[in-house]
């Protein structure tokens, strides 16, 4: 570890000296690597690099955070005792030990980047690109990219804990654009996991990217859509988006700890369908949002929040399971963008789990209405659950079958209504890769769900009444 156990203590007890409850210093040194191709043009490689110290207290419900791109025992002691100055009072707590911890590893890596070939990674490239040019003369832009980051962590705390996190994550992008007369529309395809360079390997890259072209060159000839309340079919993988946005958000700790979340002390009620089983699980092997440990230094786990409908836990991080009291206890799932950041309760890998319907016989069941493939953008009130999302992949479903795409489609409602719509779940699950942002920056995150059938969800098409 960078630094040494003494050193580290000297720093945490520094911070309590002013009767604090809890320390901490988070050490972190990222390294992200992109290299892009765009106009037909290599267009080279961008590195950044990040890397400091950040110091927390927590003195009851009070909370002072600091951090210093300097990693320094002096740099850390003056953060830390101009830290402490925020609180009055004398010492209740000294730390006399620090006890390493490790936990297993949940993303192991097959080929590391220090195997990189930069030249063979822009020839990969070039072959998604080539493959989404041949789709189409009306292709007039595809950009396609790889981006690989490695991050090493370590947090040290007053609990006598010392422990570490190597983070490696590896995601490809391809973004096509197609023009017809003044018409521009674009398609977005992305697959990222925790994993090296073998990602590639198993990656269709080329499919991925003449399928980004198909759906672009589709959207030219789009139809606008119904308006109204219509049944909704959510298509699997990124359709977790909606769940992630409208409920999972409502379900972190610091919107139950400070009561403006729609759930609330609603702990072993029932608030969604009876065949809803989610999770948030950071324990995923290679998934895009797992950890080994999160940003407090607590194992992440396969934390079940609703359980055929009922809820039965939310995502706790240290401060807001102490403000909660009544024995709750942390869920492994404080995480930060950076060093830059204090932590809070995030979401990992968070998903609905499969049911027993098949997606045929869901599609099927409708006999008009919406079918999702893919959301392009959304956001949610987390103090009311409302939720406006935008999907630029959409079909009508007309008498149990998909038919025309439409236009992109606005879906507004409350998620905590929208759960409790579910009336049928496929077995076919998929996880997708994302990033979200919130209070502690951007993090990497997964939402996933089956094939999911909403009896009505509010959609704003321009075609009216169709």
């Amino acid at each position: 570890m960078i630094l040494n156990a003494k050193s580290a203590l000297e720093v945490l007890n520094e911070c309590l000296k002013t009767g604090a409850d809890y320390s901490e210093i988070y050490y972190q040194d990222a390294m992200g690597r992109t290299y892009t191709r765009k106009y037909k043009k290599n267009q080279g490689v961008d590195i950044t690099r990040t890397r400091g110290i950040g110091i927390r207290i927590i003195k009851d419900d009070e909370v002072v955070y600091g951090y210093t791109p300097y990693i320094t025992k002096a740099a850390m002691v003056s953060l830390a005792r101009k830290l402490a100055e925020a609180f009055q009072g004398d010492r209740k707590k000294t730390v006399n030990k620090l006890v390493k911890k490790q936990y297993p590893v949940r993303s192991p890596i097959e080929k590391p980047f220090s195997l990189l070939n930069e030249s063979k990674i822009f020839r990969y490239l070039l072959r998604g690109e080539k493959a989404a040019y041949s789709y189409s003369e009306e292709i007039e832009q595809v950009t396609t990219g790889l981006c690989e980051t490695q991050e090493h962590v370590e947090i040290y705390n007053s609990d006598s804990i010392m422990t570490q996190d190597d983070r490696i994550r590896t995601r490809l992008v391809c973004n096509v654009v197609s023009k017809r007369g003044e018409s521009l529309k674009s398609s977005y395809k992305h697959k990222g996991l925790s994993k090296g360079l073998e990602l590639l390997d198993e990656t269709d890259f080329e499919k991925m990217c003449l399928n980004a072209a198909k759906i672009s060159i589709a959207l030219q000839s789009a139809i606008d859509g119904p308006s109204g309340e219509f049944p909704v079919v959510l298509g699997a993988g990124s359709g977790g988006v909606l769940f992630h946005e409208a409920c999972g958000h409502p379900l972190e700790g610091c919107a139950i700890s400070n009561k403006t979340s729609p759930f609330a002390d609603k702990m072993s009620t029932k608030i969604a369908s009876d065949i809803v089983n989610a999770y948030d699980d950071g324990t995923i092997e290679n998934g895009w949002g797992t950890l080994s440990v999160d940003d407090e230094g607590n194992q992440t786990t396969k934390n079940q929040l609703i359980k055929d409908g009922v809820l039965v836990s939310y995502m706790l991080d240290k401060y807001t399971a102490k403000r909660m009291g009544n024995g709750y206890k942390p869920t492994g799932s404080a995480r930060r963008e950076s060093y830059l950041f204090p932590p809070t309760t995030r979401m990992t890998n968070t998903y609905i789990a499969n049911g027993i319907s098949k997606k045929e016989d869901i599609i099927k069941s409708v006999k008009f209405g919406i079918y999702c493939e893919d959301f392009t953008g959304g956001q949610v009130n987390p103090n009311t659950d409302q939720f406006v999302f935008t999907s630029d992949t959409a079909y009508l479903i007309e008498d149990g079958k998909i038919t025309k795409m439409i236009k992109p489609t606005t879906f507004v409602g409350y998620g905590y209504e929208i759960l409790k719509r579910i009336t049928m779940i496929a077995d076919d699950g998929r996880r997708e890769p994302g990033f979200c942002s919130s209070d502690s920056g951007s993090i990497e995150v997964e939402t996933g769900q089956p094939t999911i059938l909403v009896s009505k969800i509010l959609v704003g098409g321009q075609g009216g009444q169709l």
